[in-house]
């Protein structure tokens, strides 16, 4: 997976500016895509500076990169308030928030919105309409933080 090797090659020149990469996410077609690369920071957050670093950093390793062997557009931004995730490990720092998940459930594909009760490396538990939900590492699908909500 391309995603997971720009991740790879990418891990220690972001870390060694202060930042994490919380995700990468490529898209468009074969000739030309958008890659977008998600930086986070432990009990910090992002500045415009640290994206603008991180992007001249990333820039120059993957236009050496050999198998982007196609034209790119580079954008560096933090996950923001609704942050998604990129793999279950990441939801482990999210107990008792609120998030949006979709998985699959007695064979259906699902979506709920709940509080987020407990995570292992196998299962995920989510309270959602006064019910907890167990959903198998092997049936979640996508979720994402619920933001911040004003009234």
């Amino acid at each position: 997976m391309l995603e997971q090797k720009i991740t790879d090659i990418l891990k220690k020149d972001i870390e060694s500016l202060g930042c994490s990469i919380w995700g990468v996410e490529i898209s468009g077609g074969s000739f030309s895509k958008h890659i977008v690369i998600y930086i986070d920071k432990n009990n910090d957050l992002i500045t415009l500076k640290d994206c603008e670093k991180v992007n001249i950093q990333a820039r120059e390793v993957l236009d050496n990169f050999s198998e982007l062997n196609f034209n790119f557009s580079l954008e560096v931004s933090s996950p923001g308030i609704d942050r998604k995730f990129f793999n279950i490990d990441q939801l482990k720092d999210f107990l008792g928030e609120t998030i949006n998940l979709s998985c699959i459930l007695d064979g259906k594909k699902c979506k709920l919105k709940g509080e987020l009760k407990e995570v292992s490396d196998d299962e995920i538990s989510l309270l959602s309409q006064g019910q907890i939900y167990q959903i198998l590492k092997g049936d979640y699908l996508s979720s994402n933080l619920q933001g911040a909500t004003y009234e």
